[in-house]
């Protein structure tokens, strides 16, 4: 049995922002209880922090369709702070929208002791009153590991989400793994076809956060006081992604600020020239965008 918030804990309205914080502020790179406590944060740069993702991801869901009222919602959550902050972000606009929502983590027993990692995830789930489910898959052989990685991720996403009837999968894709992917596509394949890299909707999977920067989402949690994990694979120099966020894009802002911003209005930009919008809803249907990242 999912055990249900008591009445008015949760709140589809943006006024009541401000949560007591529970643990302490997420920094890359440091362990828990070292960071800033997030009580410490003024109070006014706390509730602009909770808002500004709140009303991020109403808008992609209220103006531009990618998730549908009364849709049933699988959230894939590693524990980080961008599925972290989509789960609460989510959990707190669901009942105005009538959204069932179900909690998945998925292990890819890549590392001893990964499966624990969904500890902290059913926790939370928990404290909101969500289903959750914990999911191990297989990954398979082959060139790319953070490909074969995400392949196996999708299908265990997907299965979940038949298991419960879901039309959606939220992910926690953010504008800065938007700028990422249209940079490594740009340098591998460079086709127009290739540059439109992620939608906000495509056939069940919605990105609610695309348009949303990763500072965004860690001002979200110390704000709350949520306490996410960081995924060492993050910083892992084996990895084309991790090389590109901590290598790249640092020396393109250097040279040329506001690369990251230019980079997801190429991604939009390329959808409108080829008749596909940055969100459609479960069926592809075209919904007009409104605009680039909001500003973190």
């Amino acid at each position: 049995m999912v055990a249900r918030p008591s009445p008015g804990a949760l709140s589809g309205g943006i006024a009541q922002v401000v949560e007591h914080p529970a643990h302490t502020r997420y920094v890359p790179g440091s362990t828990p209880g070292t960071a800033t406590p997030a009580h410490q944060l003024p109070p006014r740069e706390r509730v602009a922090a909770v808002a500004r993702v709140r009303r991020a991801v109403a808008s992609a869901a209220d103006r531009r369709g990618v998730l549908l009222p009364g849709e049933t919602v699988v959230v894939a959550c590693s524990g980080g702070p961008d599925s972290t902050a989509l789960v609460d972000a989510l959990a707190r606009l669901a009942p105005p929208r009538g959204w069932r929502l179900h909690v998945v983590h998925v292990d890819h027993g890549l590392r001893p002791g990964s499966g624990a990692e969904a500890l902290p995830v059913a926790a939370l789930a928990s404290r909101l009153g969500l289903a959750f489910e914990a999911v191990r898959v297989e990954v398979g052989a082959g060139a790319s590991l953070q490909d074969q990685a995400r392949r196996a991720r999708h299908r265990g996403l997907a299965d979940a989400a038949d298991r419960v009837g879901a039309s959606a999968i939220a992910l926690g894709h953010t504008a800065d793994d938007q700028a990422e992917t249209v940079l490594m596509r740009l340098l591998t394949s460079a086709t127009p076809w290739s540059l439109r890299a992620m939608a906000e909707r495509e056939g069940r999977l919605a990105r609610p956060l695309l348009r949303v920067w990763r500072e965004a989402t860690i001002a979200y949690c110390a704000a709350l006081g949520l306490d996410p994990l960081e995924d060492p694979s993050n910083r892992d120099p084996r990895f084309l992604r991790s090389r590109v966020r901590h290598d790249l894009l640092p020396a393109l802002e250097a040279v040329f600020p506001g690369a990251r911003r230019r980079l997801t209005t190429l991604a939009e930009r390329q959808r409108r020239l080829q008749g596909q919008p940055a969100a459609g809803g479960p069926r592809g249907q075209a919904r007009q965008p409104d605009g680039g990242p909001v500003a973190s």
